[in-house]
């Protein structure tokens, strides 16, 4: 059975921005090690191309692809069966533990964005798939439940959560979990928990992710809580700790983060700070502060 003709749309955003980096081999307070300043300017482009269709037995058929720099960066299909639930094939977190990853409000970006290494489970963040993953999600009692499996190192990397919006009023709880081929020997399992909560302008929020991995006493924990608050309607601020403990290493990693945006019709101005001590467990510290203005068309 084929798709019927659907429609077809384009979207997309275009960025300015620029990036002041500072490595420090010691702390960011200047109290041992020589200070590395990098300044740049960059641009983002995106454009992103999605359709839909339905086909003969009212299943409907989505489809998107996003495109940065010329360059295919991710896409996906969807077939949504109605109460059956919904089954994709995608480059992204449509289903499973990704889609949980780091759910701490912030004022922009996780704390921990833009510095270093970051964004998987050797950083204590619940996002263990890669390429192609098969995902299926569907809602029971007001929870979303989704499951999602690639193949990484010819085995297969799965993983399941359930998410329940608005249990009360403003109030988000969720859980994922997780199996890791992270190589062909070694395969990592992952426990993650989220709970946020919103009240007018003010949302707060904290994860806790848990990293067992398979070689001994290299355990990761990784704790984040933020607040963000909307000032009103187009002005909003946010704060965000990120702390990660490495049971390989002798030290933890602590991220903080700030951000504020101002948005106007299709236009929107960022600035952030993102702190980064001990990365990775080691010794480095970083900062990156960061100018973004985005336009959306």
């Amino acid at each position: 059975t084929f798709a019927q003709a659907g429609d077809l749309s384009v979207s997309g955003t275009a960025r300015m921005e620029y990036q002041s980096t500072t490595t420090n081999a010691t702390d960011r307070f200047n109290t041992g090690g020589a200070d590395s300043s990098t300044d740049t300017f960059a641009q983002n482009a995106t454009i992103t191309f999605s359709g839909s269709g339905e086909m003969d037995n009212g299943h409907t058929v989505s489809y998107f692809q996003a495109l940065s720099g010329g360059s295919l960066t991710s896409q996906g299909v969807t077939v949504d069966m109605g109460d059956m639930g919904a089954i994709s094939m995608a480059s992204a977190n449509k289903a499973g533990i990704g889609t949980i990853q780091d759910m701490v409000p912030n004022g922009g970006e996780q704390p921990w964005d833009d510095l270093g290494t970051h964004g998987g489970p050797a950083d204590g963040v619940a996002s263990p798939h890669a390429g192609n993953r098969l995902g299926y999600s569907t809602s029971v009692g007001g929870a979303t439940i989704s499951a999602a499996m690639n193949y990484e190192f010819a085995a297969p990397t799965t993983s399941l959560a359930i998410a329940m919006p608005n249990l009360v009023e403003g109030l988000n709880i969720g859980a994922g979990i997780a199996t890791d081929q992270a190589s062909e020997t070694q395969e990592n399992d992952i426990e993650t928990m989220y709970i946020t909560y919103s009240m007018g302008a003010v949302s707060v929020g904290a994860q806790t992710t848990d990293v067992d991995v398979q070689t001994a006493t290299s355990d990761i924990e990784r704790m984040a809580y933020g607040i963000s608050f909307a000032v009103n309607e187009n002005f909003s601020i946010g704060y965000g700790v990120s702390e990660t403990e490495y049971e390989a290493n002798a030290n933890d990693e602590e991220n903080t983060g700030f951000g504020l945006s101002y948005t106007s019709g299709g236009m929107k101005v960022g600035l952030i700070n993102n702190q980064k001590d001990n990365a990775n467990g080691g010794t480095s510290n970083l900062e990156m502060t960061e100018l973004q203005l985005t336009f959306a068309f």
